[in-house]
């Protein structure tokens, strides 16, 4: 039965008060999700997770360590509560039916799940995680079984924990952030010094310590929109590895008793997955960071909010030509409308769910567009002036905005893409090590270094025709 403990309650009560005022409840475990209506689990499931973001930027250096516990419990509170959204919203689209239902999803029926791991409930009890066989296929937290779907959240499927899990956490307290500023105005405290001593090399640049790492690339998953809409990340453990493909389905048929099986064309193939180079560069004084209050927390996000922009272009338009990952768009087998026009009605979003569900693919689970696209949505009114509502089956579909997809193509400069489908058949794999390298050489009459930041990610479409791209979107007349 679903049940957030008492103390987290508690500590979520006071602490988001406003988030129990929206839901008009006193307790989270008022809130039964599966007998909630889609579009309140919706609702309920993303203001939870809004309001444990809030929650955790409250925490600053200088904040005791009582308080910070506190609002810590309060965080895992409402994210047990938004997993248990998340789970019930899985189990519908599993069964092919969002209505609510009479009885709370069973272990079986969460087992069934393509994205499910038996973590437990999430809630952190301050369990220690030890290091264990991560070559192992049996083990669930091996790469090939640890697929993460969720943002936001400091869950058993984040890369913290699946960091945790490969090595122990022997840098528990320290911040990314931290480290960043140790790196260019030197270690302060032991366990700065210890993980300066790690990851430095003779040629002065810094492999991330795996856990310290893994709080980038949650960071950057939280800010990844194709992300948000479903799919699924995978660690990569090594520079080649083969995830399974959709190439056809089964084609069942009936058979007399002892008559030979019929066979079927080969239901999957493998897609290789090579993580490819991606890097960012930020120029820093060195004034700046020793002083700043709030550099510590900006310079991880600006570094994973870049990253997760450019993971989120390749992975819904990257070309495939080396050293490009291919996206979703240029990936043979999805449907594709060329619509050359300006939205006017959301015909071509009913079109593409058709398309979505005519390939067996399951529901679609967003729309992704740029915010110029989903300003012309908002923006389309009726015959008397109204504005224009969605159908129901499209009001569903979270509609997902993102500046990586460019606005200037086609004969008019102005044409853009909107990607739609089931986005967990997206793969996104990311190796788990980050190496950040800082130079002292670069405008030293300034004080100025330069932290580059690289990683290696692939992204790979499990099944195309799960997805459908509407092309040529406000072109000019």
């Amino acid at each position: 039965m679903f049940s957030i403990p008492t103390t987290n309650d508690l500590a979520a009560r006071k602490n988001a008060a406003e988030f129990f005022n929206t839901a008009g409840v006193k307790s989270l475990n008022d809130i039964t999700p599966h007998r909630m209506d889609w579009k309140d689990l919706r609702a309920v499931a993303a203001s939870a997770a809004r309001h444990s973001r809030s929650m955790l930027d409250r925490i600053k250096d200088n904040t005791p360590a009582e308080r910070a516990e506190e609002i810590e419990t309060a965080f895992d509170g409402l994210m047990a509560l938004h997993r248990a959204c998340e789970d019930e919203m899985d189990v519908r689209n599993e069964i092919g039916n969002r209505e609510p239902r009479d009885q709370e999803a069973t272990p079986e029926m969460l087992a069934r799940r393509p994205n499910h791991s038996a973590q437990g409930s999430g809630v952190d009890d301050g369990t220690e995680y030890n290091a264990v066989d991560l070559t192992d296929p049996q083990n669930p937290m091996s790469p090939a079984n640890w697929l993460m779907r969720s943002t936001g959240s400091r869950e058993s499927r984040s890369f913290k924990a699946w960091a945790q899990a490969k090595g122990g956490d022997q840098y528990r307290g320290l911040s990314l952030g931290r480290y960043l500023r140790s790196m260019i105005v030197g270690a302060e405290t032991d366990i700065e010094r210890r993980a300066l001593a790690e990851g430095t090399d003779s040629t002065g640049g810094f492999t991330t310590p795996t856990p310290l790492s893994a709080q980038l690339i949650d960071n950057l998953r939280a800010a990844s929109v194709v992300n948000q809409a479903g799919a699924i990340t995978m660690p990569l453990s090594s520079d080649n590895q083969n995830m399974a493909k959709l190439l056809t389905d089964p084609v069942p048929g009936w058979r007399e008793e002892n008559a030979q099986v019929t066979e079927s064309d080969p239901t999957f193939g493998n897609v290789p997955m090579a993580p490819k180079s991606l890097a960012v560069m930020v120029k820093v004084s060195y004034e700046l960071m020793q002083d700043s209050v709030n550099l510590e927390r900006e310079l991880p996000r600006i570094l994973s909010t870049a990253l997760a922009q450019e993971l989120d272009r390749v992975a819904l338009l990257g070309s495939g030509s080396a050293p490009e990952p291919l996206g979703i768009v240029n990936t043979s087998g999805i449907s594709t409308a060329a619509f050359d026009a300006e939205l006017t009605n959301y015909g071509p979003f009913v079109t593409g769910r058709t398309a979505v569900l005519s390939a067996n693919a399951g529901p679609t689970t967003a729309i992704i567009m740029h915010p110029r696209d989903e300003g012309r949505l908002i923006g389309m009114s009726d015959g008397n002036a109204q504005p224009l509502m969605a159908p129901k089956a499209i009001e569903e579909i979270p509609m997902l905005t993102t500046t990586a997809i460019p606005i200037d193509g086609g004969s008019g400069n102005d044409e853009s893409t909107i990607i739609m489908g089931n986005f967990a058949k997206l793969m996104v794999g990311i190796r788990s090590d980050i190496r950040v390298e800082v130079s002292r050489s670069y405008a030293m009459d300034r004080l100025q270094y330069v932290l580059v930041a690289h990683m290696r990610a692939d992204v790979a479409v499990q099944h195309a025709s799960g997805f459908h791209a509407i092309t040529g979107v406000g072109k000019g007349t």
